[in-house]
């Protein structure tokens, strides 16, 4: 509820400040006095459409404030603290100020805000039915949800709520699974190709060095053996080789060593380097004998060095990595393989939540047909104890068929919203004999308003009223029995609701609890609009103006007093 609302430069107001209570606050004054422009502010704070042409002429702005009490109102905490909205114990203040540029200004609490804040916010808390402004009966989903607390569908309609936020999941994770398909696909022949190119070479570790080795002996094989083959022959197999005439030359040596024994140590090295060409030779022999060429091997060899070569510069690891790698793509392609079938998973999972679905739509459609006849009648008898006799509501059922819509039924596709298949308007006649239409385009402001109360009235405790209800002129017309049935409405939703409503019927004002006049005065050469909140004198005076005009008689007087004491008792 609002506890205190600041207006400035608004309109006929220059300045006002009201502190408001709970219970059934009325608004009275003469026709023209300013009593719409406050309920105009209210529809302005709480996020409806302002306008430059508000503005005080010669101001530049104005500027709006209501403290707003908490106490009790859950959602609206829960959309505060949700926004990052912080507020002290059960207050918070909104203000708004709208420029002259047409750019608007907006705080909820100590913080910047948008319109659209102050509109969501206003939905957790009010219903405003004023002539500039219809924030709640004319949005479709909240008359659905009237229908639906007639039938106490609340609970089935939660069931559907989370069933179809299961199936969105899956059909959300196999919609992924579909958009990533392609690149899976993908990946999938590349480590496919990849695991086959590597297990075609097949390398070993090493392997790479003694291919080389053998490369090179097998590339210089022709010149290894002739190099051989001549050192053979000098020193063996020519007639006068190195081993052939070495004796000759160590029996010369052995007579030196014998005319001079001194040279005995040169005999011992002419011998040594006798034995060590005699091993050089066998040594040569044996790697001559060894030495093996072949063209075709070396052809397989550089091939095979190639292969591996490749493996290594595309891989860009080393031969010993080479192995870790195959096996971490081997591993990574089993996954790839799991998750494909993942997709009948997610298929199965998504058709049995739409299975559920479907069920659960059906249900809670089948329901909402059922109760409407009833729930029609209903509101038509309240509609007739507020001044709309002979006026008829009708509910309009209908599916919306969408060739892309979840739910198949015959050869037609029907759409899924949070709510259901079901997509409702009310229709509405204020008089007998006219084709129902659209409710938001016939009705009148206080139409609109009558139609609500008989609606809250229907429902009872199945739908408590809001913490707050803006109405503006919803006894427009109404007389006599009409109007006592109004003020016993609005006093009986007024005590566990704080009711700020203009009236001009003498039953509804005395009904309020608190009463606020709203009157012009001439200021400066200027007209400014005053509110002032009456005492119970006061009050006698102000009713007795509403039933005689301003000859205020001892006569209306009294009857004012009269019916005053009898709304009071």
């Amino acid at each position: 509820m609002i506890t205190h609302l600041k207006i400035k430069d608004f309109a006929l107001f220059e300045s006002l400040e009201l502190s408001l209570s709970d219970g059934l606050t009325v608004f009275t004054g003469e026709s023209g006095a300013g009593k719409s422009l406050i309920f105009d502010a209210l529809a302005s704070l709480f996020g409806g459409r302002c306008s430059t042409a508000n503005i005080r002429q010669g101001k530049d702005r104005y500027s709006l404030q209501a403290v707003l009490s908490l106490a009790g109102q859950n959602l609206a905490k829960d959309y505060l603290m949700e926004q990052g909205f912080r507020y002290t114990g059960d207050e918070i203040v909104i203000t708004k100020e709208l420029m002259k540029d047409g750019k608007a200004r907006v705080k909820i609490g100590e913080s910047l805000a948008s319109t659209s804040h102050l509109r969501e916010l206003g939905k957790t808390m009010a219903e405003i039915h004023c002539q500039n402004e219809q924030l709640f009966l004319l949005e479709k989903s909240n008359q659905l949800e009237f229908l639906d607390r007639y039938g106490n569908l609340e609970s089935l309609k939660f069931k559907f709520k989370s069933a179809l936020q299961q199936y969105r999941h899956w059909k959300q994770k196999l919609i992924d699974f579909e958009e990533t398909r392609r690149t899976m696909l993908k990946r999938k022949e590349i480590l496919e190709y990849e695991i086959e190119e590597i297990e075609s070479v097949s390398p070993k570790e090493g392997e790479d060095e003694s291919l080389s080795t053998e490369e090179s002996l097998l590339a210089n094989g022709e010149k290894l053996a002739e190099n051989y083959r001549l050192v053979l022959e000098e020193l063996v197999e020519k007639e006068n080789s190195i081993l052939k005439v070495f004796p000759t030359l160590i029996h010369a040596i052995q007579k030196v060593s014998i005319l001079v024994p001194e040279k005995k140590e040169m005999l011992e090295e002419w011998e040594e380097v006798y034995d060590r060409l005699k091993s050089l030779k066998s040594v040569i022999r044996e790697e001559e004998e060894e030495l093996f060429f072949s063209p075709e091997r070396l052809d397989m060899v550089q091939s095979r060095l190639q292969d591996i070569k490749k493996l290594k510069k595309k891989y860009n690891v080393s031969l010993a990595e080479i192995n870790l790698l195959l096996e971490e793509k081997k591993s990574e392609l089993e996954r790839w393989n799991e998750q494909a079938g993942d997709e009948d998973f997610l298929r199965i999972k998504k058709d049995q939540c739409l299975a559920e679905l479907k069920d659960l739509g059906f249900q809670l459609s089948k329901l909402r047909r059922n109760v409407i006849s009833q729930f029609e009648e209903d509101v038509q008898k309240e509609m007739a104890d507020l001044g709309l006799e002979g006026g008829k509501l009708q509910v309009v059922l209908r599916w919306e068929e969408n060739p892309e819509g979840e739910v198949e039924e015959g050869s037609k596709s029907y759409f899924l919203s949070e709510s259901g298949l079901d997509q409702i308007e009310f229709y509405f006649s204020a008089n007998p004999g006219e084709k129902p239409r659209p409710l938001r385009k016939v009705a009148s402001g206080g139409e609109l308003s009558r139609v609500m109360l008989a609606l809250r009235s229907v429902l009872g405790k199945q739908a408590p009223s809001p913490q707050m209800l803006v109405l503006d002129e919803v006894d427009t017309g109404l007389g006599g029995e009409a109007a006592e049935a109004m003020a016993t409405k609005l006093k009986k939703l007024a005590r566990n609701s704080q009711i700020l409503l203009i009236t001009h019927t003498q039953q509804v004002a005395a009904s309020g609890h608190h009463q606020i006049k709203i009157e012009k005065r001439q200021e400066g050469g200027r007209t400014v609009s005053i509110a002032s909140i009456l005492d119970f004198e006061e009050r006698k005076r102000e009713l007795a103006r509403m039933i005689g005009g301003k000859q205020l008689t001892s006569a209306v007087l009294k009857a004012a007093t009269d019916l005053l004491m009898k709304k009071a008792g």
